[in-house]
């Protein structure tokens, strides 16, 4: 499969370190995001472990042969990452509690599978509409689910950047899947919390429909999105991968 792709991250307006990372890896039809947590440089640690791990893993599968499993090796590759973190918390007592989320697809064979852990988001785009594949591991979607708030009190909520399960912060992790079959021309969007804390769907729809569907401009459609988030007050660090289907 080949793509039309854009891929940014940056530290915002209100955050000393960029604790997020992100990893583009067209030949492999792979593309992750993590947005790291823990101090003294544990989130940045985890974040760049993650993403380094899992191509590193896809890779090994495709040197291998033909019949591999994404569903298999992206939760493989998801859940090695989780061992690496949480090991070398556990030999460094500076990184202990850090961690991070993972938002992953990879397609292979016409088809995308993603592999999620945390509250970074995936999102399908087609003219005219976009859908939010991913559901976010967190306190607040616990509560929306539950029904004590409405989705408007979602974004000020005083639990919104609590996330209810992560890569790395204990010794095993739960890998939350979705598979769906692709088109020519759709657009995906993988991002941190740090665009979609700040900028609504239908926002992020306007300037997808503009970039991708009318001039096919991945990177400026990424650097828009950038540029809104911390226009909104950039307040944490932002990346954004936005992949369209050839």
């Amino acid at each position: 499969m080949k793509f039309h792709v854009g891929f940014a991250t940056d530290i915002g307006l209100r955050r000393s370190q960029n604790q997020d990372s992100g990893a583009s890896c067209p030949d492999l039809g792979l593309f992750v995001v993590a947005d790291g947590m823990g101090g003294h440089r544990g989130g940045e640690i985890a974040s760049a472990m993650a993403v380094e791990i899992i191509p590193e893993m896809v890779r090994d599968a495709e040197a291998a042969g033909p019949d591999w499993s994404p569903r298999q090796v992206l939760t493989r590759a998801i859940e090695k990452a989780n061992h690496a973190v949480y090991s070398r918390a556990a030999e460094e007592s500076k990184l202990q509690g850090m961690g991070t989320t993972t938002t992953a697809v990879l397609f292979k064979d016409g088809r995308a599978t993603f592999g999620h852990v945390g509250d970074s988001r995936a999102y399908l785009f087609r003219p005219g509409a976009v859908w939010q594949l991913t559901r976010d591991h967190s306190l607040v979607q616990e509560k929306l689910r539950a029904g004590l708030i409405t989705r408007d009190q979602v974004k000020h909520d005083q639990m919104k950047n609590v996330i209810t399960r992560s890569v790395g912060f204990g010794p095993e992790t739960a890998v939350e899947l979705y598979e769906m079959d692709t088109e020519r021309g759709d657009v995906f969007l993988l991002c941190s919390d740090g665009l979609s804390g700040q900028v609504e769907d239908d926002e992020i729809l306007q300037i997808i429909e503009k970039r991708m569907f009318e001039t096919l401009d991945p990177k400026n459609a990424v650097a828009d999105l950038i540029t809104l988030a911390n226009a909104r007050g950039g307040q944490d660090n932002t990346t954004v991968i936005v992949i369209q289907v050839q």
